[in-house]
């Protein structure tokens, strides 16, 4: 099992893996990777600490999309435009002679940058572990909005035929199905453009211009066209993969008593409770221990009802060093950063588009950072880029210079 962490550097930030092995340099894929320059790709070291080797990765000023989407859906929009840079990135890895099932999909190790949406990518060379892809998949099924009932059929579909057809759904079909996905209207005005990602050149013969194509499309019709050109995705002397069975809907009780109508309704329940788990264990962004007492078997006198008051006493707040109240935390979880989405948003120099959170885990409050740039400090020390602390009230906040006091 590949084990990351997160480093801090003097400027910049890392996540590393830990080599079993001392690897040898001269082979090609290490030389490409230290050499650079791969669109999408994230810079890439060996280092060697106490005889051991490190492949370090730059994540500076880049957040991971499992973070970014914790408590917001994906909508269409951003699904059309991951799958665009997917496919450009497994594109570059093969006009550079690299293995694309090297490339690292599990969602803690795909990268954003906030400040133009563009997507980074992890890529180990010699990878002869999982490269997280059913985990990705896992992801996206748990974190689409949906409200969007073609976004659901067509993540579902994407998830059941990777599942059946592996490698080989990803050649092309899975592009297609992407492509062809029709993006709700509420989408269309979205801020992030929608090929953002890794940038396309204008002269890459192997992107599709048209990508948004083929408004209002069914699964019958991608399916149609998948049908056609099967043979591209199978291997001389392999069979062409099986494409699932077409999917009937009903005209009247399909919101109710169809599958995808039972995956709305359960919106809430499965965002909660879901937990995509995985051959990845990331390290260096654990919280403190935290202390649980054994709940004694209580007065269970009839007529006795339990009242949960955790909401009402479990309020923090976050002050200025004057006192005065900058942000009270009457909700789960609060990110301070620069960005407009930001819940509480500080507009100073230093500060990341999403700095830091704060969260409530078992009733106790939390500081995580959220790889900032210009760092994130409680009482004067600094946290690891998704390292977590428990907060006690008095303790100092510092998001690179600006203060402030939990209470």
């Amino acid at each position: 099992m590949i084990v990351s962490e997160y480093v801090n550097g003097l400027k910049n930030n890392y996540v590393r893996i830990r080599e079993l092995s001392l690897p040898d340099e001269r082979k090609y894929q290490y030389c490409i990777m230290k050499r650079g320059g791969i669109s999408g790709f994230l810079p890439f070291e060996i280092r060697y600490i106490d005889s051991d080797a490190y492949m370090y990765y730059d994540i500076t000023s880049k957040q991971n999309i499992s973070t970014i989407y914790s408590q917001k859906p994906l909508t269409g929009k951003w699904v059309k435009a991951f799958f665009s840079s997917m496919k450009r990135i497994r594109n570059e890895a093969v006009r550079f002679l690299l293995n694309p099932g090297n490339l690292i999909w599990n969602p803690t190790n795909v990268y954003q940058d906030l400040k133009d949406d563009s997507f980074w990518y992890l890529y180990v060379p010699y990878l002869d572990e999982d490269n997280g892809m059913s985990e990705l998949m896992d992801f996206l099924v748990s974190h689409i909005d949906f409200t969007d009932d073609e976004l659901v059929k067509c993540i579902y579909s994407m998830a059941e035929q990777y599942k059946t057809g592996g490698e080989a759904y990803l050649q092309e079909k899975i592009f297609l199905d992407a492509e062809a996905l029709t993006i709700a209207p509420e989408c269309e005005e979205s801020d992030m453009p929608y090929d953002s990602g890794v940038k396309v050149a204008e002269s890459d013969p192997d992107v599709d211009d048209d990508v948004n194509r083929s408004p209002g499309k069914d699964l019958d019709d991608i399916y149609d066209q998948a049908e056609k050109i099967g043979e591209v995705f199978a291997t001389p002397g392999e069979k062409k993969p099986k494409l699932k069975p077409r999917l009937k809907r009903s005209s009247k009780t399909f919101e109710k008593k169809t599958f995808w109508g039972k995956i709305r309704q359960k919106d809430g329940r499965m965002r909660e409770e879901y937990d995509y788990g995985g051959g990845w264990e990331v390290i260096g962004a654990v919280a403190d221990e935290i202390k649980y007492s054994d709940q004694g078997e209580g007065d269970t006198s009839e007529g006795t009802v339990f009242v949960d008051l955790s909401s009402e006493e479990k309020t923090g707040k976050l002050k200025s060093e004057t006192g005065q109240i900058l942000y009270e935390l009457s909700s789960e979880s609060c990110v301070i950063g620069k960005k407009e989405d930001a819940d509480l948003i500080i507009d100073e120099t230093g500060i990341s588009r999403m700095h830091a959170r704060i969260f409530i885990k078992d009733d106790e409050y939390y500081l995580e950072d959220l790889n900032s740039t210009n760092g994130t400090f409680k009482n004067g020390l600094k946290l690891k880029p998704y390292e977590k602390k428990k907060l006690s009230k008095g303790d100092e906040i510092r998001l690179a210079t600006k203060k402030m006091i939990f209470s």
